[in-house]
């Protein structure tokens, strides 16, 4: 019996393999994609200029090596009105050092802002050297906090909350100072704090944790999401009556250093005043009210 088929077959499928572990360990971990988006907000008066966002998350930053400096150069490239950063920070071993490096070369016009996530807790970043570092870099740390962007910036607040998935967040105290009257963006680790919001006036909600799935067989998709999040993988949603989640693919990776399938991606995003092309639709244009129905 000829065994010439059996053979190439078997030659194929180890070089096809052999192709996907190069291109996951080696290739798509430093392969970063900028990613653009326009997202209209009827709170936002029409006339006022557009406001660029840049959306960055899961960092795990460990050392300052050809990603980190990759990103920099994408992040300054794109001269961002805000850097909004949702957690994971870094991974186990980081210094001070290698955060800061990274993060005090960010720029952006009116502020650069940033969540603790569950890596920042479980590896004692969020309670040791973590805030200071963040201080010494030009951020502005939200642990269930609000910052009024400037005047220039529009009536405009960010809110953040402490990682949700260790149980460290506290909307009711994230949200205690933010006017009904002004557009409300909530900074969170997790996506899936959308489904507690409440009554709570939020128009958009960033997020990360889920990697986009980090990594992704042909056919099959993300083999593993972290739980509660497999509805919120990446990319924008309409998350309830008048918010938007977005949720960030991440730079880095955690577990495995490898992405397949799935490239670290910086999000641009254009935030710009009125309903869109067509006028309002899908709930956008309503309003809610900043008393909770329940606890939060």
């Amino acid at each position: 019996m000829d065994g010439r088929p059996t053979r190439f077959l078997l030659v194929v499928c180890l070089a096809s393999g052999a192709a996907l572990m190069i291109d996951a360990f080696l290739v798509e971990p430093d392969w970063i994609e900028v990613h653009r988006s326009v997202e209209f907000i009827p709170a936002m008066p029409a006339s006022q200029p557009d406001l660029t966002i840049v959306h960055l998350s899961d960092l795990h930053v460990g050392r300052f090596g050809l990603r980190e400096r990759r990103a920099l150069a994408m992040v300054n490239d794109a001269r961002p009105d805000l850097i909004l950063v949702s957690g994971d920070l870094t991974r186990r071993g980081a210094t001070p050092a290698d955060l800061e490096r990274f993060l005090g070369a960010l720029r952006s016009r009116y502020g650069n802002f940033a969540v603790w996530g569950s890596h920042d807790h479980r590896d004692g970043v969020a309670t040791g050297w973590g805030p200071e570092s963040l201080e010494r870099a030009g951020f502005t740390l939200l642990r269930n906090s609000s910052v009024r962007l400037p005047r220039a910036a529009g009536r405009i607040h960010v809110a953040g909350l402490d990682d949700p998935a260790s149980g460290h967040d506290n909307l009711s105290r994230a949200m205690a100072r933010v006017p009904r009257r002004d557009v409300c963006i909530l900074l969170s680790h997790t996506p899936e704090i959308v489904r507690y919001l409440g009554n709570w006036d939020i128009d958009l909600v960033f997020a990360g944790r889920t990697h986009g799935g980090q990594v992704r067989l042909p056919l099959l998709g993300a083999i593993w999401v972290p739980p509660g999040t497999r509805g919120f993988l990446e990319g924008w949603y309409d998350a309830g009556p008048g918010v938007r989640l977005h949720v960030s693919r991440g730079l880095g990776w955690s577990f495995l250093p490898a992405r397949l399938l799935c490239r670290p991606r910086i999000d641009r995003i254009t935030l710009r005043g009125g309903t869109g092309p067509g006028g309002g639709d899908g709930g956008r244009v309503t309003r809610r009210s900043r008393r909770p129905t329940a606890p939060a």
